[in-house]
C-alpha cells in the first residue's frame, strides 16, 4: 500500500468491503455492531505490536470491516421501508420528489418519483406508509412539480429486476432510493392533485429556475436543440431529445456529456478559475469564489445524486490539479469517494459513480505520462497531443466497465474528444454565461444564445458524421472474469513499471502474476467448449442463444402478454454476448395473442417461424431484414452439417452427438431423443405441467426452464431434479448458461 496516497486506499478498501458484504452469511444481519468492533480490534492490538506492516494490515481490515458495517446499516434501513404494501390495492397519497420523466414519443406518459404518505383501502382503512414509488400517468395534460402532494387510485407492483448480465445495476439504484414499486392508476383515473407540502423546496426552486431560464431562451434558439442544451446544462430531458441524436453521442463515447458529471464541474471550476486569474484576482479568492459557484451551480441542477457526486468529486480533485500537486488530487478523490460510499453504500453499483470515478483516476494517473509520451512526436501539434493523453487516460481505467455495461468500444472516441467534446465545452459555458446574463440584460444573452445554437447545430452534425463512419462503434461484448485482470494487472504494471522492473525480486512476481493470467486466458481459448447456450430471463418471453459448430443460431419463443422490457434485456444479451450477426433465428410464436415489440439489433441470415404469421404477430422483426423466411410446421430442415426435426412447436437441433431440444406447447413424441441432448423447456397450454412420461423419454443431460413465472414452473423444476436431471429456473436464478465438452453441464452466468 502506498501511504503517500492513504485516502485513496481508504476508499478502496470500504468499496471492498461494501463488495464482501453480499457474501456475507445472515449471522452478522442481527449483530451488525461487531463488524467494526471487530475491525478496530486488529489495529489496536498490533499496534502494541510495533510493527508498520502488521498495522497496514489491521488498517485494511478495519476499512473493509467498516465498508461491511456501513453497508449493514443500509440494510438494515431498506427492510424497515413498508414492503408489505407491494401488492396492495387502494387509493395513494405522497409528495413529489422531483420533476417528473416525460416520454413523448409512442405512448405519451410521465413517471413521478412520490414520497409515499399514506394508503386508504376501498373499506376506509387507512395505513401509514415509508418508501417512494414510481407512480405513473399516461397521456398527461399537466405535470406537477417537487413537493405537490398527489394520489392516485390503483395497485402497487413490484419493481421486476431481471437477472440478466451485462446491463446497468438498477437493484442498488432502486434500493438507495428505496423504492417499494410501482403504481399504475386504475382505468379511468387520473391523478389527483390536494396542494403544496413545503417539502423539496430545493428541487422546486430550482425547477422554477430551470424553466425561467428555458423560458427566456425559447426565442433565439431551435426547439429540438433548446431541451439538448437544458441537458447540457443541468441534465435530464432525455425524453426531449430525438433518438438519432442520443445513438450518435453513445456511438462515439460522449453521451456522458449529455449529463452533469464531474467534467461538466470541472469545466465550470476551470472556466471561473482562469477569468480570475485574467483580472489578476488572487489565488485563494479565485478558488473559494469558484467553489461557492460550483455549489450554486449544483444547486440549480437540483441537488439529484448525480449532481452531489459530480460537485463533491469535481470541487475536491480540480482543486488539487489547481494546487499542482498529484498525490495530494488522488487523496482528495479518496476523501470524495469515501465520504459518498458512507454517505450511500449502493452509489458503488451506480455506473455514473463507477465511471465517473474511473475516469477522474485515469486523467489523474495517467494523463501526465501519457502527454510525456506524446510530447516525444514533434510533428504532432501540443493541442493534439494533449488531447489525446486527456481522452486516453479517461478510458483507461474504464474500458472493462464501459465493455461490460455498453458491450461495444467506441472507436472514434478520440476525434470525437479533439473536435466534438470542445465545441459542445464552449456551448456550455456559453449556455451558463447566458443564463446568468438573462436576468440581468436578455437582449445580450440572446446574442450569446443565437453563437451558441450555431456551435451546437455544428457539433451535432460533425458527431452524426462521425457515428455514421463504418465501424464507429465496435461490438465486442464483454470481458471476461480472467480478461479483466489480466487488463488491469497490465495497466499496472506498465505504470508502476520503474519501481518493479529495478528490482529482481518484485520482476519476478509481477511477471510470475502476468504470466499466469496470460495462461489462463489462453486456456479459456484454446479449451473453449463446442458449444454453448446462453439463456437469459426475458419474463413471459423465453430465449436461447446457441453457439456450436462457428453457428449462431437464436431462439425466441413470445409470450401472450406483449413486453418491451423483454425486448431490451434479449438486445442487451445479444451485446452481451458479442454477437454482430446470426446464422438463424428461430422464432416460436404459437402463445402470441397480440403483436409482440420483437427487434432485432443484428442482421440475421434466416428467419424460422412457427405459430402463426410473424407479419402480424412479430412484424418489428421484419424491419430491414434481407435474408430468408420459412414459415414451418412439421418439417425436417438442415443448415450444413445442422439437422434439425419440428412439429411446428418444438424444435430438435442435432449436430454429431450433440443436441438441443427446445419444446414448445407440443412436444415432439419422438421414441427416444439423442444421449446429449440440452433441453430448454417451458410452460405447456393452459399452464399444464410436463408429463413425467416425457422427462424419461427425452433424457435432458441439463435442464433450463424459463418463460414462466407461474407455480407449474417451480413443480416441472422441482419433477426434473426427482427424476435425478439437473435443472434451472430462469426466473428463479436469473440467466443460465450450459456448455458441452462430452456432455452438457449448466454454468450459471459463466461467459
Amino acid at each position: 500500500m502506498n501511504t503517500r496516497t492513504p485516502l485513496l486506499w481508504s476508499a478502496l478498501c470500504l468499496a471492498l468491503g461494501i463488495i464482501l458484504y453480499d457474501g456475507m452469511p445472515s449471522f452478522w444481519m442481527h449483530r451488525i455492531w461487531l463488524i467494526p468492533g471487530l475491525g478496530a480490534f486488529f489495529p489496536l492490538l498490533l499496534w502494541k505490536r510495533g510493527k508498520k506492516e502488521l498495522l497496514l494490515l489491521g488498517a485494511v481490515l478495519f476499512l473493509v470491516a467498516c465498508g461491511m458495517g456501513r453497508m449493514a446499516l443500509s440494510d438494515e434501513a431498506w427492510s424497515r421501508q413498508s414492503s408489505w404494501s407491494v401488492g396492495s390495492s387502494g387509493r395513494w397519497t405522497g409528495i413529489v420528489r422531483e420533476s417528473p420523466t416525460v416520454n413523448r414519443e409512442g405512448e405519451p406518459y410521465a413517471r413521478y418519483a412520490v414520497e409515499l404518505e399514506t394508503l386508504r383501502y376501498d373499506d376506509g382503512g387507512e395505513k401509514t406508509i415509508s418508501g417512494t414509488a414510481y407512480i405513473y400517468e399516461t397521456d398527461p395534460k399537466k405535470l406537477y412539480r417537487a413537493g405537490d402532494r398527489i394520489s392516485a387510485a390503483g395497485k402497487m407492483t413490484a419493481v421486476r429486476i431481471y437477472k440478466n448480465p451485462g446491463k446497468i445495476d438498477l437493484e442498488g439504484r432502486y434500493r438507495s432510493q428505496r423504492l417499494l414499486g410501482r403504481i399504475y392508476p386504475e382505468k379511468g383515473e387520473t391523478l389527483h392533485f390536494s396542494g403544496d407540502s413545503g417539502a423539496f423546496r430545493i428541487q422546486r426552486w430550482a425547477e422554477d429556475m430551470r424553466n425561467r431560464i428555458s423560458h427566456a431562451f425559447s426565442p433565439y434558439m431551435d426547439s429540438v436543440r433548446l431541451h439538448i442544451l437544458g441537458t447540457l446544462l443541468f441534465g435530464g430531458n432525455y425524453g426531449d431529445i430525438p433518438q438519432s441524436i442520443m445513438t450518435s453521442f453513445s456511438s462515439t463515447g460522449i453521451i456522458h456529456i449529455l449529463s452533469v458529471s464531474g467534467s461538466h464541474v470541472a469545466l465550470l471550476f476551470g472556466f471561473l478559475y482562469f477569468l480570475g486569474k485574467w483580472i489578476h484576482l488572487p489565488e485563494k479568492v479565485v478558488i473559494s469564489a469558484s467553489i461557492l459557484l460550483v455549489l450554486f451551480y449544483s444547486f440549480l441542477s437540483g441537488l439529484v445524486p448525480p449532481v452531489i457526486r459530480a460537485a463533491a468529486m469535481g470541487i475536491l480533485s480540480v482543486g488539487g490539479v489547481f494546487l499542482d500537486r498529484e498525490k495530494s488530487s488522488l487523496n482528495l478523490l479518496g476523501a470524495a469517494v469515501t465520504g459518498m460510499l458512507l454517505w450511500d453504500p449502493f452509489y458503488l453499483y451506480d455506473v455514473s459513480f463507477q465511471l465517473s470515478v474511473g475516469a477522474s483516476a485515469g486523467i489523474l494517473i495517467f494523463y501526465r505520462p501519457l502527454s510525456h509520451f506524446f510530447s516525444r512526436f514533434s510533428h504532432l501539434p501540443h493541442w493534439i497531443g494533449e488531447g489525446i493523453a486527456l481522452s486516453t487516460a479517461a478510458q483507461v481505467l474504464t474500458i472493462p466497465l464501459v465493455l461490460y455495461d455498453f458491450h461495444s468500444f467506441p472507436l472514434y472516441f478520440i476525434p470525437a474528444n479533439l473536435f466534438v467534446t470542445p465545441v459542445l465545452e464552449w456551448v456550455i459555458i456559453a449556455g451558463l454565461l447566458a443564463a446568468v446574463l438573462s436576468f440581468v440584460f436578455l437582449p445580450l444573452a440572446g446574442g450569446i444564445l443565437q453563437l451558441a445554437d450555431y456551435l451546437l447545430w455544428f457539433s451535432i452534425r460533425l458527431n452524426q458524421t462521425l457515428s455514421s463512419l463504418p465501424g464507429a462503434s465496435l461490438r465486442t461484448g464483454a470481458m471476461r472474469v480472467m480478461e479483466i485482470l489480466l487488463y488491469y494487472s497490465t495497466v499496472g504494471i506498465l505504470y508502476f513499471k520503474d519501481h518493479i522492473f529495478p528490482m529482481p525480486r518484485r520482476r519476478l512476481a509481477a511477471g510470475g502474476c502476468w504470466c499466469l493470467l496470460a495462461l489462463g486466458c489462453l486456456v479459456l481459448f484454446l479449451f473453449a467448449p463446442e458449444a454453448r447456450l446462453y439463456a437469459p430471463e426475458l419474463g413471459p418471453d423465453q430465449g436461447a442463444i446457441l453457439l456450436s459448430g462457428g453457428r449462431r443460431i437464436l431462439y425466441y419463443r413470445g409470450g401472450s402478454i406483449p413486453s418491451h422490457t423483454s425486448n431490451w434485456e434479449w438486445n442487451s444479451l445479444l451485446g452481451y454476448v458479442g454477437l454482430t450477426e446470426a446464422d438463424l433465428l428461430i422464432l416460436n410464436l404459437e402463445e402470441v395473442k397480440e403483436p409482440i415489440p420483437l427487434s432485432l439489433s443484428i442482421p440475421v441470415r434466416e428467419i424460422w417461424v412457427a405459430g402463426g404469421p410473424v407479419e402480424k404477430k412479430a412484424p418489428q422483426v421484419l424491419k430491414d431484414f434481407r435474408g430468408t423466411l420459412r414459415n414451418v410446421k412439421s418439417a425436417r430442415l438442415t443448415m450444413g452439417n445442422l439437422k434439425a426435426l419440428t412439429n411446428g412447436s418444438s424444435f430438435l437441433l442435432s449436430e454429431g452427438e450433440r443436441a438441443v431440444y427446445f419444446s414448445g406447447r407440443k412436444g415432439l413424441s419422438l421414441p427416444s431423443f439423442p444421449e446429449h441432448t440440452l433441453w430448454v423447456a417451458g410452460n405447456r397450454k393452459n399452464s399444464m405441467g410436463i408429463p413425467a412420461e416425457e422427462i424419461r423419454r427425452v433424457r435432458g443431460e441439463a435442464i433450463i426452464y424459463g418463460g414462466s413465472r407461474l407455480a407449474s414452473s417451480w413443480e416441472d423444476v422441482d419433477l426434473f431434479e426427482a427424476e435425478q436431471y439437473p435443472a434451472a429456473n430462469v426466473y428463479e436464478k436469473g440467466m443460465q448458461a450450459a456448455s458441452f465438452r462430452r456432455e452438457w453441464k449448466l454454468e450459471g452466468h459463466d461467459l
